[in-house]
């Protein structure tokens, strides 16, 4: 490829990208450059993927079919079995 070709991410490399933005908050073009694109193209990626996970929801252990979509489901269900919900708050330090 030339010099300026756009390469596309597959998507597990979309998937990837994304979990290691929300696990460690690496800036976009330091993800583009592991992935070897460029920085829009990983937003781009973040993007689709979030409204993918967001969609789906999260799946609750032996309870097939249940899907938690947003906090007010998580509330709802932790209230309604009686669990007890702790948040990690530990400060990240970003660039901004």
């Amino acid at each position: 490829a030339g010099a300026g070709a756009r390469h596309q991410l597959v998507f597990v490399d979309r998937l990837v990208a994304t979990l290691i933005h929300l696990r460690h908050d690496l800036p976009h073009s330091v993800l583009g450059l592991m992935f070897g694109v460029d920085r829009s193209t990983i937003t781009r990626a973040i993007a689709e993927i979030r409204t993918l996970l967001a969609e789906r929801g999260c799946a609750v252990p032996d309870r097939p079919g249940l899907r938690l979509r947003t906090l007010t489901d998580v509330f709802a269900y932790a209230q309604s079995e009686g669990v007890e919900l702790r948040l990690d708050a530990t400060e990240i330090q970003v660039r901004r």
